[in-house]
């Protein structure tokens, strides 16, 4: 459902940003569009003030005592975030959000994953406090006639199974959003996308 999707976007000039909140934790939604906003806005992933600013519009809600509960555990959300100057991409990366290049009718680039089998249950994730794992960086040199792929995992996960069957030319059919939410739907009832929320940013 829309109102329950823990995913956020934010796009900017030459930035954008891709994240996904656990859905287990709470205000997760919120964590993940407040990383999104930062980097952004800085061009880095600064987990400090992002914390700080998600902790401070927490406190503006009233809580019910099972939120109050969660709260005492971190909030925690994937994190995939894009920079480009003169069509050098550049990527910042923590979790299983990925960023895909196609060029030519071909899966040119992958990143932070390559493969399906890379996918978990439990992945890396930014957490709103307590150890920042490993931010991931890379670089790759754009052309202009390349199609550039954002997705968190379940679509992720599903684009790397079928790379080889050019899965971009079904994402390139749909027209709007009410053709990518019937289109995802009818994946998850063939069992071949994960039942998760599901969003993709593409360029080109």
């Amino acid at each position: 459902m829309p109102e329950q999707n823990e995913d956020a976007t934010v796009v900017g000039k030459s930035r954008l940003a891709l994240a996904d909140g656990a859905s287990s934790d709470a205000f997760a939604e919120l964590w993940a569009q407040t990383l999104c906003e930062e980097f952004v806005s800085s061009g880095t992933l600064d987990r400090e003030r992002a914390a700080l600013i998600w902790h401070e519009t927490v406190r503006q809600h009233p809580l019910p005592w099972f939120l109050a509960d969660k709260l005492r555990q971190p909030t925690h959300a994937s994190f995939l975030g894009a920079e480009w100057d003169q069509m050098q991409l550049q990527i910042q990366a923590v979790g299983d959000t990925c960023v895909f290049v196609v060029r030519d009718d071909m899966l040119v680039f992958a990143f932070p994953f390559d493969s399906a089998e890379h996918f978990s249950t439990l992945p890396t994730l930014v957490p709103t406090r307590g150890t920042l794992p490993e931010v991931r960086h890379t670089s790759f040199l754009l052309q202009p006639s390349d199609l550039v792929l954002f997705a968190t995992d379940a679509l992720a996960a599903w684009f790397l199974r079928e790379q080889d069957r050019q899965p971009w030319r079904a994402l390139l059919a749909l027209q709007n959003e009410s053709d990518f939410a019937r289109w995802v739907q009818s994946l998850r009832s063939a069992s071949r996308m994960a039942l998760d929320d599901t969003t993709a940013i593409l360029i080109g």
